[in-house]
């Protein structure tokens, strides 16, 4: 059993492949194995592979027969054997110290999950426009450093990508059932599955993963087509997966079922901007629903022009009263001097009065009944 298992998916990858196997081979930390899932790739892919595996007896090549990115992982998952897990895609590169350092960061911290900052690189061919639509340097930026306990707002503030994390082998299996079919954002799925099982996480600021901004990636045709994309139902999927992860717990926690909330809300969020109003409708009714069965809980989503909003909140209808005067106030400070009002301002105060009549709505329901 090696201490570290890279999995590698590999999918029509023949100019970038050696670079990745490269940097994979040439860790300064050697009790690794990789494990490259060849993924129904019509180039050289597999040849490749199949050289480099020759030459390391490291590198263990598998095939899947399913061109799915997630499918690949989990092939490579059950076929590998470290006690950590680690992630690179095949058109990306590890820094040479990098498996070295995420080693120590988990080990020495006995944290469930370390982080590390990442390199964006730029391929020759990428637009100025592309560059811009898909420059992820604020989100992938670690804004703390040290160990920390996971709480739910760190969850929803760590980046969800599983390439530059290391993660414990005994949580990933135990998630992997529940790991279930997207055909995009997979790594939303995994982080929020897995964070569910994990209590703490390491942020190590060193930059050690190499992500590579290409056209043809999968990211590229996710971004670039939007309200026509194909997939903006899949982020509502993972929401539903994670919902019904929490349906198999026993007594899920308070914190659990806050955080199950919380992922609904981001996922709603972010797939509403490429639906249409009968759309948000519709997957608004779909998740209310879910929650009301699985957590019993009274959050309730409803859809904006815009937007997908959860009106439910604790706090008494006077602390709501008080909450919009002061956004207003807000408001009317910028107003008078010129300063340029926000929309996360102008999101709270709508969202606020949302709160309210569904409040006052609640209210005289409940005296009707």
């Amino acid at each position: 059993m090696s201490k570290i298992s890279v999995i590698v998916p590999c999918h029509n990858v023949e100019k970038f492949l050696p670079k990745c196997l490269e940097s994979l081979i040439g860790q300064t930390f050697c009790d690794i194995d990789i494990v490259a899932v060849e993924n129904c790739s019509t180039d050289s892919t597999p040849e490749i592979l199949r050289q480099y595996a020759a030459k390391d007896s490291r590198i263990k090549v598998l095939t899947a027969d399913i061109p799915s990115l997630q499918n690949a992982r989990n092939v490579g998952i059950k076929a590998s054997s470290g006690k950590y897990i680690m992630f690179c895609d095949s058109d990306d590169w590890f820094s040479p110290d990098m498996c070295e350092v995420m080693y120590k960061a988990i080990t020495e911290s006995g944290a469930d999950v370390a982080c590390c900052n990442v390199t964006l690189e730029y391929a020759e061919d990428l637009s100025e426009k592309e560059k811009r639509l898909r420059d992820y340097t604020d989100y992938l930026k670690l804004k703390k450093s040290g160990l920390h306990k996971l709480n739910n707002r760190l969850i929803m503030k760590t980046n969800v990508v599983v390439w530059n994390k290391i993660m414990r082998r005994d949580i990933v299996e135990k998630i992997l059932p529940f790991y279930k079919t997207v055909r995009v954002h997979e790594d939303n799925l995994l982080w929020y599955l897995y964070s569910l099982n994990a209590n703490s996480i390491f942020y190590v600021k060193n930059h050690l993963y190499h992500y590579l901004l290409r056209t043809g990636s999968i990211m590229s045709k996710v971004v670039n087509t939007g309200s026509d994309n194909p997939h903006k139902m899949e982020r509502i999927l993972v929401a539903s997966h994670v919902l019904d992860y929490m349906r198999s717990l026993q007594k899920p926690t308070q914190a659990e079922k806050k955080l199950a909330v919380l992922v609904c809300e981001e996922m709603l969020r972010e797939a509403s901007k490429q639906f249409s109003n009968e759309e948000r409708a519709e997957v608004c009714n779909r998740i209310n629903k879910q929650i009301m069965e699985t957590l019993k809980t009274k959050d309730m989503f409803i859809p904006t022009d815009s937007d997908i909003l959860n009106v439910h909140d604790d706090r008494t209808h006077l602390s709501l009263l008080w909450n919009g005067l002061l956004l207003k106030t807000r408001r009317t400070f910028n107003m008078l001097t010129g300063k340029k009002i926000s929309n996360n301002l102008k999101r709270k105060i709508l969202l606020n009065e949302l709160k309210i009549k569904y409040r006052k709505a609640s209210y005289r329901q409940n005296s009707e009944t």
